[in-house]
């Protein structure tokens, strides 16, 4: 499959990203500020920034499948629909079920669309003891993310993510 691969004409404002491959390479772009970050506001905009890419990449994929062969029984059969045609929800229920990560990135970009979220995530900025500031440095704090009984560090839900998208990206994933 070229899914990942086909150029979207459609997508004219985005600055030249026509590809879900383009804006996985754009998610991995942010989650290298939200490591790099020296400030918390800046760790804070990297984290936002990386979740709504990631949870609209199934935008892009469906857009791709649409563009490449929507009717595709390969492309029904790895999101598990059989007896109609695919829809956009398909593209969803598939990458929330392979990529359980891809709920909080839902959550996260749904919650800074609509100011509330219909899940149950929170998010909260941790300072780090003061003890692991290297000299000279301010303390930057890190983004962690609870849902239900587990409590997991941001950058951790990202590289799911973003791990998720990158195998569909090449030959080890199913929508290659």
């Amino acid at each position: 499959m070229t899914v990942m691969h086909t150029t979207l004409w459609s997508a004219t404002s985005t600055f030249g990203l026509n590809t879900a491959a383009g804006m996985a390479h754009k998610a991995w772009r942010d989650y290298e500020r939200f490591k790099a970050a020296r400030t918390t506001g800046d760790r804070i905009d990297a984290a936002l920034n990386c979740a709504i890419t990631l949870w609209h990449m199934s935008e892009w994929v469906w857009a791709g499948i649409a563009a490449h062969d929507r009717h595709s029984m390969a492309v029904a059969a790895i999101l598990g629909v059989s007896g109609r045609p695919m829809e956009k929800d398909d593209v969803v229920k598939w990458a929330l079920r392979e990529c359980p990560s891809l709920a909080v990135c839902q959550s996260i970009c749904n919650g800074t669309k609509h100011v509330i979220s219909d899940r149950t995530v929170t998010t909260e900025m941790i300072a780090p003891d003061v003890s692991e500031r290297p000299k000279g440095d301010q303390l930057v704090a890190d983004a962690i993310v609870v849902s239900g009984d587990e409590t997991r560090k941001m950058g951790g839900v990202l590289m799911d993510a973003i791990i998720f998208w990158g195998h569909q990206l090449t030959s080890e994933g199913a929508m290659r």
